[in-house]
């Protein structure tokens, strides 16, 4: 099977196992909202509201690839893993890592149920809240709410050690850590992150600017918007 089916196949589990959580979670918070009855405690602590993990077990044999690329790639062995929200919103972008990785690497890749929560808010409509029957005080006594000190910056700050670490991160940012920023586009801009994120370019480097505008005036000269 070529590795671009198999990364669609990945992404597909990823979206399923979100889609599971997200409707267990606003079915629960649904039905709170409306008749002020908790939640069933095990269904929390059997899992169900989750965010879903990639598991990439590398296994080197040999010397690495030679890879001009700077991306998709590993530099050891070892077991690599990472939480995903939205994978809907990232599709193309895992997909062609993900084909990258299993076409030039030895790997075995899986999706699981991780132990991370979806915090609540992510999922909840504030339009739910105008009339429930619950006060919105109490979300946070049954559900998961943000925790700022649980976000996983620990790689983009330079704090996150490879002593006794397995598995290895895959990514530079968690689930709750893309989460929270998705909700940060939505609050500045007033605009769903599927519809805005197109549109923003991050950068620390001057050089990605020039390259954009050059990117930029070739699709206009071509006729594209």
């Amino acid at each position: 099977m070529p590795a671009s089916a198999t990364a669609a196949q990945l992404v597909d589990a990823l979206e399923n196992e979100y889609r599971r959580s997200v409707e267990a979670l606003r079915g629960a918070l649904a039905a709170f909202l409306t008749t002020g009855r908790p939640p069933d405690p095990a269904l929390r602590a059997g899992g169900a509201y989750v965010y879903p993990a990639l598991r990439l077990s590398h296994t080197a044999s040999g010397p690495a690839p030679r890879l001009s690329r700077a991306f998709a790639r590993f530099s050891q062995g070892g077991v690599y893993s990472a939480t995903f929200t939205r994978p809907d919103l990232f599709r193309d972008y895992l997909t062609e890592q993900l084909s990258l990785l299993l076409a030039d690497f030895a790997v075995e890749a899986e999706v699981v149920r991780s132990s991370q929560e979806i915090p609540y808010p992510y999922v909840l409509d504030g339009a739910d809240l105008n009339e429930a029957a619950a006060p919105a005080a109490a979300l946070a006594n049954w559900f998961p709410s943000p925790e700022l000190a649980a976000i996983g910056d620990e790689i983009a700050d330079g704090l996150w050690s490879p002593i006794a670490a397995v598995p290895r991160p895959l990514t530079l940012f968690d689930a709750p850590r893309t989460d929270f920023s998705l909700a940060r586009l939505a609050h500045y801009t007033g605009t769903p992150p599927e519809t805005v994120q197109a549109y923003v370019l991050f950068t620390n480097y001057h050089r990605y600017v020039d390259e954009f505008v050059r990117w930029g005036a070739e699709q206009l000269k071509a006729g594209d918007s």
